[in-house]
């Protein structure tokens, strides 16, 4: 589950993820049969577009057998198993040999890094010359980290993230690691409507957590989940954060 991509026409979530979809395969510029890593691939949501898409071959790779089970299975459903790949890995240190894929893909996951510069590194290592990383991502706004540390420091707690980055220093390490012809653009707008719809989701998601653990089907990791629905938006409305796509080449 992303925040999705949102336009004038956008109706539903579905629609804004596939739209977020496309809109980094044309940052990317995937075309047809190249070999794209899925870094942090979640449920496999980008792996079966790509696959369906451009007819890519996809190696999904994220820390959650249950992810790589639930997503192997969805690929036998859609007869995609002959073009997409999941498997445990560690996006750090990939079981990838050198350069071998045209484009690292990673959506809403590099967050979770605890050392951002070690993905970028191993980015760069299993690309091949030429090869592209495309990163579509929460960044932390320069000062935002003091201004709003409550906000911050809560919403970080409550998704498991080490520390949200900081714009710039993400692209100095990027450049740092050999990365070049490095661009990004702030698509705040476009996921807008997601972190407002999470938000409305808060006071419901609190009433319904509240009953469910009378009867024992809640737990504090539940409740952190709900309350990241009010941090998130806060912060964004406060401006300490921005998303970015990002995208950077091996030369």
């Amino acid at each position: 589950m992303h925040y999705g991509y949102w336009t004038d026409t956008t109706v539903r979530l579905r629609q804004a993820l596939v739209e977020m979809n496309q809109q980094v395969a044309l940052k990317a510029g995937i075309s047809r049969n190249q070999k794209v890593l899925d870094a942090g691939c979640g449920v496999g949501g980008s792996a079966f577009f790509l696959a369906e898409k451009y007819q890519c071959q996809v190696e999904g790779i994220t820390l959650s057998q249950k992810q790589v089970n639930f997503a192997t299975q969805k690929a036998l459903e859609l007869n995609l198993t002959d073009r997409v790949r999941f498997s445990v890995d560690d996006f750090t240190s990939t079981h990838f040999a050198g350069d071998t894929f045209d484009v690292v893909w990673a959506i809403e996951s590099v967050c979770h890094a605890r050392e951002k510069s070690e993905f970028l590194k191993e980015a760069y290592r299993v690309l091949k010359p030429g090869g592209k990383l495309i990163v579509a991502d929460f960044f932390v706004n320069d000062g935002g980290e003091q201004r709003g540390r409550r906000w911050i420091d809560r919403w970080e707690k409550a998704w498991a993230i080490p520390k949200f980055e900081v714009l710039p220093e993400f692209l100095t390490k990027s450049k740092v690691v050999g990365f070049k012809q490095l661009s990004e653009e702030n698509i705040t707008r476009h996921i807008y409507p997601s972190a407002k719809r999470l938000y409305y989701c808060y006071v419901p998601g609190m009433i319904c957590h509240g009953v469910l653990s009378l009867f024992g089907k809640r737990t504090k990791y539940n409740a952190r989940n709900v309350w990241s629905t009010l941090y998130q938006y806060k912060a964004l409305k406060k401006k300490l954060w921005n998303y970015h796509l990002v995208r950077a080449v091996k030369e």
